[in-house]
């Protein structure tokens, strides 16, 4: 009960959502008999929101605690003029709409429409497919924007027009102190989106992010982070105890392909001499699509477990793709790092694609070649009028990389020792020559 208006209470639901509400003698229906019972005035809202109340889903106000007081005295004022103050006259009715939007409902929209694509076809009528970051895009705003990692409440029920550039600044210091500066520009990104896409469709709503927020440089962005041989050779013994993650480890720094494509290898896609054939998904901006697998990598495929219901190469759980990289990266770098007897630098799974097409760099394959291996899109005129598939010259790039990765796991295997006779020639051919 509030101590300054006489009827004012304040509520705290389990879901820690805070409300104002007003006990009073309310009148009937027909405005003269009195029932005494509690009302929701409105939920609470921080007092940076300068007092003004907002009008959200289903009539509920959001007020300062100035303005829960404001309003309960007006509240009162009607009550004794034997109105009932849920019932406003005309007049009031006839005010204009308050901004209503929160950053829960907009995003529900922004993910519906914009991420999801519901509904929508393209030109030929096609059905359009989903972003492929979307479960990327639903966890930032789920961990980080509506609440932070340890489920406590940051933006959900946040109107859109009431967060300002100081909001964006504290929520990006806040998450950067806790999880780093490229997290935090991660969030950043995911947000500004939906703050762009929020103001093409409402007249009045300016974004508050600006030039200058992001938290590192281009170039600190930029990751340029391989594994070194001695590395590589740690890397590899660490795999061989990893089950089926290993193997997929050891397969991504052999083949160069995306995370997400070698996951999802299709046993009916991959024929028993090692070609591959790599599903094209829409919009995508570059793809293989054919490689012929070394006989290196051939080894890893056979040795994963079959099912005739599990028709993935690399198995997870309920018969699906492996998944929970997470878990597994955590164990695979601890284990590094009781073989090295040290730790070992950050390394993230991307990085073997990097280092994957320096070796293969190394060993000998055009540059122009190793893009083909890896899928990516070829600019220019050259990207247009080259449609040659490579085929045989991927296949040949990618059984150098393996024969180079082959030789750093075993160094020794590149010196060659004389023979004791042929040594002795040798030596007895040198003195009779000097």
């Amino acid at each position: 009960m509030d101590e300054i208006e006489a009827g004012l209470i304040v509520r705290v639901n389990p879901k820690r959502r805070v409300s104002f509400l007003l006990m009073a003698r309310f009148p009937g229906g027909d405005g003269t008999t009195l029932h005494a019972s509690r009302r929701v005035l409105g939920d609470y809202c921080p007092a940076d929101a300068k007092d003004r109340v907002y009008v959200v889903a289903k009539g509920v106000c959001r007020l300062t605690l100035d303005a829960a007081r404001q309003k309960a005295r007006e509240w009162k004022a009607i009550i004794a003029e034997g109105r009932d103050p849920g019932k406003p006259e005309a007049e009031a009715e006839a005010e204009p709409e308050v901004e209503s939007d929160t950053i829960a409902s907009v995003f529900a929209e922004y993910f519906k429409r914009h991420v999801m694509k519901e509904g929508q076809k393209d030109g030929r009528g096609k059905p359009l497919a989903p972003l492929r970051s979307a479960s990327e895009i639903q966890r930032i705003f789920d961990h980080y924007i509506f609440a932070d990692l340890d489920g406590n409440e940051r933006w959900r029920d946040r109107l859109i027009a009431s967060i300002a550039r100081r909001d964006v600044t504290k929520l990006l210091d806040t998450i950067q102190d806790a999880s780093g500066a490229t997290q935090s520009d991660a969030v950043l990104a995911q947000l500004s989106a939906m703050f762009n896409w929020h103001a093409a469709r409402d007249d009045d709503f300016v974004s508050p992010i600006v030039r200058g927020m992001k938290r590192t440089k281009s170039s600190e962005r930029k990751r340029k982070r391989i594994l070194s041989d001695e590395e590589i050779r740690i890397f590899w013994r660490a795999c061989e105890t990893q089950g089926t993650f290993g193997a997929f480890c050891q397969s991504l720094l052999l083949t160069l392909q995306r995370r997400e494509k070698l996951r999802l290898m299709h046993r009916d896609f991959l024929t028993s001499d090692g070609l591959w054939a790599i599903p094209t998904e829409d919009r995508e901006k570059g793809n293989a699509e054919y490689i012929r697998l070394p006989p290196m990598v051939m080894q890893i495929v056979r040795k994963q477990p079959t099912s005739a219901s599990a028709p993935f190469i690399f198995q997870g759980r309920l018969k699906g793709p492996i998944n929970g990289f997470t878990k597994d990266k955590a164990a695979l770098d601890a284990k590094m790092e009781e073989i090295a007897g040290h730790p070992i630098p950050h390394w993230v799974l991307h990085d073997l694609r990097r280092t994957g097409k320096t070796l293969m760099i190394r060993s000998g394959v055009s540059p122009h070649v190793s893009e083909r291996v890896m899928g990516h899109v070829i600019p220019g005129v050259e990207g247009v009028y080259d449609q040659y598939e490579y085929l045989a010259e991927k296949t040949a790039a990618l059984r150098k990389l393996a024969a180079l990765v082959a030789r750093i796991l075993n160094p020794k295997d590149n010196i060659v020792s004389l023979k004791p006779g042929l040594r002795s020639k040798s030596l007895t051919k040198k003195k009779a020559s000097g």
